[in-house]
């Protein structure tokens, strides 16, 4: 089966978090004999085993009834690699941090690696050598030894914008939100798609997986752009908080409609 046909083994993740342990109910046995032989029609003991063998899921309980779990590190792997919703609630001391750099030129490679650590920590660009974040900032967090930089190589500016500058003049400056809402706004429409796959008993299960795979593709290509700043700084009109309810919703709905339908046998 082609990688399109079928996802990888991470893709399973969101459905774990979401829907997997959500299976403590007072008939848990039934349930896990159901999906059991769900999991072995749809191939889908080699995924879990290989999400075993990479700490992202654990089985507890007996060994003739057991129940699967994820790690806090398959939890994270779920969410995108990063808790959004922990993201959007941390605390913010209404202070900007600004990065301001000066690199020598003669190599690009510094300034390549500098720039991916920059975008990996979700830095805005103000300008081409001016960086923004909410967060605080030390020295010891700058990446010298990545872009063989000095301190003196870098300066950290703490404050506030002046008039006619304001917060949501820094927040749609360093961020492109026009297109972190176009990738959002893919996630609600595959949102919509799997609550139509949901909702049925005839999906396909090749459907399903592809829908898997295709959905993670665009949740974590919005995840990737997204800034995810502290609640106050969002701007209106953002779709990051819906499109990851509506995830949610999507994966969780999955298993609800598997324990009404399914009967234990898997047929």
């Amino acid at each position: 089966m082609s990688p399109e046909n079928f996802p990888k083994s991470e893709d399973w993740l969101p459905l774990l978090e979401w829907g997997m342990e959500l299976l403590i109910n007072p008939s848990p046995a039934r349930i896990l004999e159901g999906f059991e032989a769900w999991n072995y029609r749809n191939k889908l003991r080699p995924q879990l085993r290989q999400l075993e063998r990479g700490k992202l899921l654990e089985r507890r309980g007996s060994r003739e009834n057991p129940t699967v779990h994820l790690t806090p590190r398959g939890r994270l792997g779920a969410l995108g690699g990063v808790d959004p919703e922990q993201r959007w609630q941390r605390a913010w001391d209404d202070k900007w941090r600004l990065l301001v750099f000066d690199l020598p030129i003669r190599s690009q490679a510094p300034r390549i690696r500098l720039w991916r650590w920059l975008r990996a920590h979700r830095f805005g660009l103000l300008q081409r050598s001016v960086w923004i974040s909410p967060d605080r900032l030390s020295r010891s967090d700058l990446p010298l030894q990545q872009v063989k930089g000095t301190p003196g190589d870098f300066s950290v500016i703490e404050g506030r914008p002046t008039l006619p500058e304001s917060d949501v003049d820094l927040v749609t400056s360093a961020w492109d939100f026009d297109e972190i809402n176009r990738r959002y706004q893919t996630v609600l429409d595959f949102a919509a798609k799997g609550l139509e796959l949901g909702s049925t008993a005839e999906t396909e299960p090749l459907k399903l997986r592809q829908w898997l795979a295709h959905e993670r593709i665009a949740w974590l290509a919005a995840l990737d752009l997204d800034p995810l700043l502290p609640e106050a700084l969002l701007p209106k009109g953002y779709l990051g908080r819906e499109a990851f309810e509506q995830r949610r919703k999507v994966y969780q709905n999955f298993t609800r409609f598997n324990r009404t339908t399914r009967p234990v046998n898997g047929g």
